[in-house]
């Protein structure tokens, strides 16, 4: 294989590589400043939380039971530790 043509190959995919980058390049970018970021309604916000599914209810209550029924035992044994 003749050199230039490796060489001319090899420009072609590099020039091809570049042209993609820009061509993908040209949209939107990303929030670069706090004015650039849409405003959230509060009212729309308070909303959507307050529909968020609870996952692991019975688990969180039961870590939660667990915490404060172990409280009094925490208490002692910091209080004696020598």
């Amino acid at each position: 294989m003749d050199f230039n043509v490796v060489e001319e190959e090899e420009f072609g995919f590099s020039r091809n590589y570049f042209l993609a980058k820009e061509v993908g390049s040209s949209g939107k970018k990303s929030a670069r400043k706090l004015s650039d970021i849409n405003v959230v309604d509060e009212q729309k916000l308070r909303e959507a939380s307050a529909n968020i599914e609870q996952k692991h209810q019975n688990d969180v209550a039961g870590l939660i039971n667990s915490c404060k029924s172990l409280y009094p035992k925490w208490v002692f044994d910091l209080r004696h530790l020598d």
